[in-house]
């Protein structure tokens, strides 16, 4: 698991209102097996945008595309290969 990925599931799991009885899956659903309900969703994304320094409401992120855990790595994975900083904090920010 790469750094990224643990910081997606470190953050997934702060939101999951259901924990999962097994480590976290991709394939688990964000809504449905883990309970993060739509607000809370929002929170989440705008929360790893922010890690990955990435403005997601100015990118128009469409929340309903984001089903599962794997859909969340994979968006941010395609930010943090495209982002300057490749989602480290600086210290200028």
């Amino acid at each position: 698991m790469s750094d990224l990925d643990r910081r997606i599931a470190d953050l997934v799991l702060s939101y999951a209102q259901t924990p999962p009885r097994a480590p976290l899956s991709a394939s688990l659903s964000l809504r449905r097996d883990l309970s993060i309900d739509s607000l809370s969703l929002v929170s989440l994304t705008l929360r790893l945008g922010d890690e990955l320094h990435v403005d997601l409401v100015e990118r128009g992120l469409d929340l309903s595309r984001l089903d599962t855990v794997g859909d969340l790595i994979a968006l941010a994975r395609s930010f943090h290969t495209e982002g300057g900083d490749h989602g480290k904090p600086t210290a200028s920010r």
